[in-house]
């Protein structure tokens, strides 16, 4: 035996590879390549693949859950139209309250104190919350102090009066301090005019309310010096030919002459 043969044989017999083993190993190495992999199952980034992708989701999801989404669509109808509705509400309420309250406006014309007294106090139940609800409960509350019910005055001044930032606010709380000071709360109707002072963008509303803090401070509170801080805050917002400057420099002398003696 050659020794080719002999070699040939001793392969055949320890059962080493063949030439076809090696290929079939080499094929499955490649199939489990990591690159192979990669390429196999690599993802597309495209935007436009990555939307439709989400659409099919979506569609698979709607088809799946069919009943779910009906539902959710009524729900969203249900919602539409009761927003739609609110909004048609409110603006039909708002109207007929600027159509009352002219109408009050007319009563308050002919005189009619009392009757005005009613129907702005019905009108507060009815259209409490419209942009109107700040002018009715200005007027009404003009009207309590004007009949000497200060008591019902404050009420109704309160809820826009107690912390203005708006005009109107401004306005219920000069008369809110002067219900105050109607019920002889003088410390309250001093807070509520200087809040007014502190935080007007109006001369004569602050001169006004600067004044009537001092006023009490000295008449009400036997504070002089107190009082005369602030009549020098209201000097600051006249100008030097106001008449008006005269008469607080005329007050703050009695002041300073009543503290000396």
């Amino acid at each position: 035996m050659t020794e080719i043969g002999a070699a040939s044989s001793f392969r055949r017999f320890a059962g080493g590879p063949s030439a076809s083993s090696f290929t079939r190993v080499e094929t499955l190495m490649a199939k489990r390549h990591p690159a192979a992999r990669r390429a196999r199952h690599e993802v597309s980034h495209d935007p436009d693949d990555v939307f439709l992708a989400r659409i099919l989701q979506i569609s698979e999801w709607a088809k799946r859950n069919q009943q779910l989404v009906v539902i959710g669509l009524v729900l969203v109808g249900i919602l539409a139209a009761g927003i739609v509705y609110y909004r048609n509400f409110q603006a039909q309420r708002t109207q007929q309250a600027a159509q009352q309250l002219e109408a009050i406006h007319q009563s308050l014309a002919m005189q009619d104190v009392e009757g005005a007294k009613s129907e702005l106090a019905t009108f507060l139940e009815q259209y409490g919350g419209t942009p109107y609800e700040p002018e009715a409960r200005l007027l009404l509350g003009e009207l309590y102090l004007r009949t000497d019910d200060d008591q019902q005055a404050r009420v109704v001044l309160e809820p826009i009066g107690a912390s203005p930032r708006e005009p109107i606010e401004f306005q219920a709380a000069m008369l809110l301090a002067a219900a105050y000071e109607q019920e002889g709360r003088w410390e309250d109707a001093v807070e509520v005019y200087l809040r007014v002072a502190d935080r007007s963008e109006l001369n004569f509303q602050v001169r006004d309310a600067l004044a009537a803090a001092a006023r009490i401070r000295a008449d009400q509170l036997g504070d002089a010096a107190g009082a005369i801080e602030l009549y020098e805050r209201a000097l600051n917002t006249l100008e030097e030919n106001d008449p008006v400057r005269g008469l607080i420099e005329m007050r703050i002398a009695e002041l300073r002459t009543a503290q000396s003696s």
